[in-house]
């Protein structure tokens, strides 16, 4: 894939506010024509990604912050949760329900509670597996590439039937002229973190800076990190995901350098790749270009063309998880998604999680973690059609609806 196509891939799933994806050919989506006909110009053609990854190899590196173990007064249970929310496409438009994960039954439905016209449900993430928070936008008009009059966030809980409670409005949550691309909250609720693009946003344009708000749920104060202006030749790091420690301070994103060159003038050079980067303390706010390097994973990995699609910090800020797109072998086929876990201070040594053998190009659509990280739920496929669902032992639980369908799952 070139950059130009990558560029394209991540500023058409912008457009749509939703994860970052990737598509294969259109046999991927075949018998989904009733998803979302204009949106689905938004999925970019997947490339064969060649990449050189050792299945277990130890690389000394610096400069990570020493996280210490995090205290809660809220315990995160380890167990696997009992439900997971989805947001799908249907016939009727957006559609987000609470599932359970051992039968895949529809248990509630969450509607947002907004009075409004042209108002969807976007982004959801969990804070724990009782509660949850759901984006919702205001469109100018009824599409998802209308300009966005505001996003507002919404928390609630789930019963242990299943029921969704009332849905509130978090103190600091309205969001004028933004549109809200992802999410995180930690534990306690009281802490959360917006990936944030103007509203106003819909062509197709390389030069548009995300910021990320810090909305304290208790006050409603926010504070934020800048992205840095994309003026000539300047590198700048823009968050394609974010993630939160437990106790809230560190905010982990996972970014990919970039610099834009003036029209008449020579090339841009940027150097290093893909990263995952830390604030410290998330709360304080500032610019996303002054961030540390927590891990440097263009090259513990050797991602010289592979492509790390989803990164996630661990409550106590000691494991990373990502998922990597390409060929693990060194050769250009096959390819395949892999889920894999690094330690975030010390020596790396990768461990794998999950590995989906995919062939001559792959799709990808979503990755999430449980509150403790330690349960992950996944939607990719090939040119045989997606699938999605729940790792175990390493292999994949598939979990209703449709996974053509589905734009996300959490728990």
């Amino acid at each position: 894939m070139s950059e130009t196509d990558r560029q394209l891939r991540v500023l058409m799933t912008i457009a749509a506010g939703e994860p970052p994806r990737r598509i294969t050919a259109a046999a991927v989506r075949r018998g989904a024509v009733r998803r979302r006909m204009a949106a689905s110009a938004g999925a970019a053609t997947a490339a064969v990604l060649a990449g050189s990854i050792g299945a277990a190899f130890a690389v000394d590196h610096g400069g990570g912050p020493v996280h210490r173990r995090v205290n809660t007064a809220h315990p995160i249970s380890v167990a696997v949760p009992r439900y997971y929310v989805v947001r799908a496409t249907t016939s009727r438009g957006e559609e987000t329900t609470v599932r359970a994960v051992a039968t895949g039954a529809v248990r509630a439905r969450v509607h947002c509670p907004w009075p409004a016209p042209n108002v969807a449900p976007g982004v959801v993430t969990a804070a724990d597996q009782q509660t949850f928070f759901l984006v919702c936008q205001k469109f100018a008009r009824p599409t998802e590439w209308a300009p966005v009059v505001e996003s507002r966030i919404y928390q609630f809980r789930i019963t242990a039937t299943g029921h969704a409670s009332r849905l509130v409005l978090v103190r600091g949550g309205s969001l004028t002229g933004l549109r809200v691309r992802a999410m995180a909250v930690t534990h306690d609720s009281s802490e959360v973190a917006v990936i944030v693009l103007p509203g106003r946003w819909q062509a197709f344009q390389i030069k548009i800076p995300a910021d990320v708000y810090m909305i304290n749920t208790r006050t409603g104060a926010r504070t934020i990190w800048h992205a840095a202006k994309p003026v000539p030749y300047k590198t700048v790091y823009y968050p394609e995901d974010v993630s939160l420690t437990a106790d809230g301070r560190d905010l982990a994103f996972l970014t990919r350098p970039q610099c834009f060159t003036s029209k008449t003038g020579p090339n841009c050079t940027v150097r290093g790749g893909q990263q995952v980067r830390v604030a410290v303390p998330a709360v304080g706010g500032g610019q996303l270009n002054n961030t540390r390097v927590l891990l440097p994973l263009y090259s513990i990995l050797r991602l010289s063309v592979a492509s790390v699609l989803d990164a996630v910090l661990s409550p106590d800020g000691s494991t990373l998880t990502i998922v990597i797109g390409g060929s693990l072998s060194g050769r250009p086929l096959p390819d395949s998604v892999s889920v894999l876990q690094i330690p975030a201070v010390g020596k790396v040594r990768l461990r794998t999680i999950y590995r989906m053998a995919t062939g001559n190009g792959y799709s990808y659509v979503f990755f999430s973690a449980d509150a403790s990280s330690r349960h992950f739920l996944l939607g990719a496929g090939d040119g045989n059609g997606p699938v999605s669902g729940w790792i175990n032992h390493g292999r994949l639980i598939q979990l209703p609806p449709d996974p053509a369908t589905v734009n996300s799952m959490v728990w």
